[in-house]
């Protein structure tokens, strides 16, 4: 189930990227769907931010991404494309320089929020945080299919002040959910 797939895997990957926004109850639900493009329905997805603390887009297939010969890399390059990204006609997605909220900044700014372009491929999966700006760009011909999982707090709170490196959660803590102590909200 989706819901296994969150608790072993997505969200202590997520602790373990992002342990400034996620700790002991920061992920405790989720909300999963797919999202298809094709022409004729959706074929591109304006500039947003999620709803959500970390989400995972992982591409199952389609007609624009079969035959994409991509790769992911963790920087960018001189033209802006991760490499492997951009130039096709998947539908490729496109993430933002870090803008902040206003209120908190990234500890490690623009350096842990890469900016660029996203080819996807069949079982590609991208773990992001939520509120970093992407788009879904264009798709020019065939379809994509994505699942998609928002993680986020019970009642769908979703945190964006950063955890002091003495609030984060141990390597542990993090692969044994249910163990990790758990933050009365009174405490935060």
């Amino acid at each position: 189930t989706w819901e296994a797939l969150g608790e072993a895997y997505v969200r202590p990957l997520a602790a373990m990227l992002f342990p400034e926004l996620v700790s002991a109850r920061d992920a405790d639900e989720h909300y999963a769907f797919t999202v298809q493009y094709e022409p004729g329905g959706d074929t591109e997805l304006a500039k947003h931010g999620d709803a959500s603390v970390a989400t995972l887009n992982l591409c199952l297939g389609g007609s624009a991404v079969d035959d994409a010969s991509t790769g992911f890399g963790a920087g960018s390059t001189d033209d802006g494309d991760w490499p492997g990204g951009g130039g096709g006609g998947g539908g490729d997605l496109r993430f933002f320089e870090y803008e902040g909220s206003g209120i908190f900044a990234l500890p490690r700014g623009n350096r842990s929020a890469g900016s660029g372009n996203v080819r996807f491929r069949p079982g590609l999966a991208l773990l992001h945080r939520g509120q970093h700006k992407h788009e879904a760009l264009p798709l020019a011909a065939g379809s994509r299919t994505n699942v998609i999982i928002w993680l986020f707090a019970k009642y769908g709170v979703v945190r964006a002040a950063p955890y002091a490196p003495r609030e984060r959660l141990s390597a542990w803590q993090r692969w044994h959910w249910p163990s990790a102590p758990r933050h009365d909200a009174n405490e935060l």
